[in-house]
């Protein structure tokens, strides 16, 4: 028995157990989930990371089928406010009530939100590694991903409002 002690001791012995807070993972913002002839296509979720040096980061994550080999990711970090997120969703959102394409720089990253041909939904492209990554979303899964309550009623008095010129500032 004295032999059986000896051999297990150094195991328990390395063995070291740490706990981390919430605040170094960041906060989970949404998630959608991506169907495309009743099957999961992929999925995009949205996150705030920790601060770094006072400086507020965001990261989209998603995987599409349609190019990602299978457990691949596309990961996009950004710096950004929660306005700047906001004011993401608010074009996001304006893709699709326009149908016009948005091209704009994130981060110093080149994004373009672009029209689908399904009704209510826009395609969300990024270059990386001279890859085109790319993912299509709807309008609920837009309120998914962004943390917000879909109201299908709200939704359709937005689409019949008249837009006002938009000045939509991102880093």
């Amino acid at each position: 028995m004295k032999k059986l002690f000896l051999f297990l001791l150094p195991v328990f012995s390395f063995a070291q157990i740490s706990i981390t807070s919430n605040d170094s993972l960041g906060e989970h913002i949404g998630l959608h989930i991506i169907y495309y002839l009743g099957r999961v296509n992929g999925g995009v979720s949205l996150g705030k990371l920790p601060n770094i040096d006072g400086k507020e980061f965001h990261q989209l994550i998603w995987t599409n089928s349609d190019y990602d080999k299978v457990e691949e990711r596309t990961l996009f970090t950004f710096h950004s406010t929660s306005d700047d997120i906001n004011n993401l969703f608010q074009m996001f959102k304006e893709v699709i009530k326009t149908q016009k394409t948005k091209i704009f720089k994130l981060d110093g990253k080149l994004v373009t939100i672009k029209p689908s041909s399904i009704n209510d939904e826009v395609i969300f492209l990024y270059e990386l590694n001279e890859e085109n990554k790319y993912f299509y979303i709807n309008a609920i899964g837009i309120y998914e991903l962004f943390g917000k309550t879909w109201n299908r009623k709200e939704w359709k008095e937005y689409l019949k409002t008249k837009l006002k010129p938009s000045a939509y500032r991102l880093h």
